[in-house]
């Protein structure tokens, strides 16, 4: 990313002159968070309940950091710790990070592939918590207490304190749907087939990424640990993929729209136009954002076509999470679109806290009324103009796909090739 950072510009600011131009920092708002924790600090014991939520981390792969994320109450009210849909809309970035201080990362270690065999009782312990769909009370005991260790993530929601963990019990039954304990128990079924399965009987895709995390999804030789993030981004492609096989013999969308959402610093313009599938993800980091402190925005670029394989090396977890409730929303009103998504990050998302508001501010968007439907590309440019700072001519310049919908007598064949 380009960028010109003053290396001692946090040293100058100390956290009170704000200059790197963001309305909070970072950094201060971590240890403030941190520091409202101080009952749960040096405590070997906590009675506590999961959301259900547990993460695997990815240092030191194939020897792995991982277990249950406890919430600091008992009972129903572990689940707000991570209602990623509850969450949308209702929370600010403030509230949601203030929430997750207070969650416990209880960890110990692992090889990988040790998920095939049943050697170990915290993983055993961390999984029956895990195949839960309603908060679970255990008693965790820790051989190193719990300290602070916020940390703000793309992808994975941020968590308050990490403890070793020394032992486990859980101390109420798990909910687990019996089509659950139906594919868990198969050891044939590919973890695709299994991923698919449980989304089509009611699972939403966090659910899915947990059980994948944990190793309990797949055939018996290719289970493993998964990473988290990895788990949460494989997810979103598996379930996307299968849903485009759907979505593309299907007719074409009728009307060219505009859906637009907006939360915690983030906005989400998604054009919808007649055509086959193809889909573009621009992604705009402006001035002073989190990650970007130049003076001009940071701009990136991913598309696919029909196949459905991206044709950018800069394809993230970020271009997963929205292409995959497009392909959601497409697959529910039976249509295909050429779909072209732009996410524009302000200073005011100053610490990332996940990929879930990534999807669930692009749901709410497609499940809102369009908020504008262009008769011409003119109406369409002037239309995202007026919803975004970034310039539509320097969206225009990286793009591909919105190129294409705006000046259409040219060939597509000619804007990949960068020949016009």
């Amino acid at each position: 990313m380009p960028s010109r950072v003053d290396p001692a510009l946090c040293a100058k600011c100390k956290g009170s002159r704000r200059l790197c131009g963001r309305p909070v920092c970072p950094i201060v708002k971590r240890i403030a968070e941190g520091s409202k924790v101080a009952p749960l600090l040096g405590k070997s014991e906590l009675q506590a309940a999961t959301p259900p939520s547990a993460l695997v981390g990815e240092y030191g792969y194939p020897v792995v950091r991982l277990g249950p994320i406890a919430a600091p109450v008992q009972g129903e009210d572990a689940a707000r710790y991570e209602d990623y849909k509850g969450w949308w809309g209702k929370l600010s970035l403030e509230e949601i990070i203030a929430l997750r201080a207070s969650t416990v990362y209880s960890r110990f270690e692992l090889r990988v592939k040790e998920a095939r065999g049943s050697g170990s009782r915290l993983l055993e312990a961390t999984r029956e918590a895990a195949l839960s769909v309603k908060p679970v009370d255990a008693e965790f005991r820790y051989a190193k207490p719990p300290s602070p260790r916020l940390t703000f993530d793309g992808i994975i929601a941020p968590v308050g304190l990490g403890g070793v963990l020394r032992d486990l019990k859980v101390v109420e039954n798990p909910v687990v749907p019996r089509r659950v304990d139906q594919l868990v128990e198969d050891w044939d079924a590919k973890a695709r087939d299994a991923a698919f399965e449980l989304y089509r009987s009611g699972a939403d895709n966090y659910y899915i990424s947990r059980l994948l995390s944990l190793g309990m999804l797949g055939e018996r030789a290719r289970r493993r640990l998964v990473p988290t993030r990895w788990a949460i981004t494989a997810v979103d492609k598996m379930l996307g993929d299968i849903l485009l096989e759907r979505v593309k013999s299907s007719p074409e969308y009728p009307a060219l729209e505009v859906k637009y959402a907006e939360y915690i610093g983030n906005r989400y313009l998604l054009v919808l136009a007649p055509g086959p599938w193809t889909f573009e993800l621009l992604e705009v980091w402006l001035p002073r954002s989190v990650w970007v402190r130049s003076a001009e925005p940071y701009i990136s670029v991913n598309y696919e076509l029909s196949d459905g394989k991206a044709r950018y090396p800069e394809v993230d977890g970020g271009y997963y999470a929205i292409r995959l409730p497009v392909l959601e929303y497409l697959s529910r009103v039976g249509r295909q679109a050429t779909v072209v998504a732009v996410r524009e990050v302000t200073p005011s998302y100053y610490a990332p806290v996940g990929s879930w508001q990534i999807r669930e501010s692009v749901r709410h968007a497609l499940s809102s009324p369009p908020a504008a439907i262009p008769r011409d590309a003119v109406e369409l440019l002037d239309e995202m103009s007026s919803r975004l700072e970034t310039s539509v001519g320097k969206l225009l310049a990286r793009s591909r796909v919105l190129k294409r919908l705006v000046y259409p007598d040219a060939k597509l064949d000619a804007f990949i090739g960068g020949q016009v």
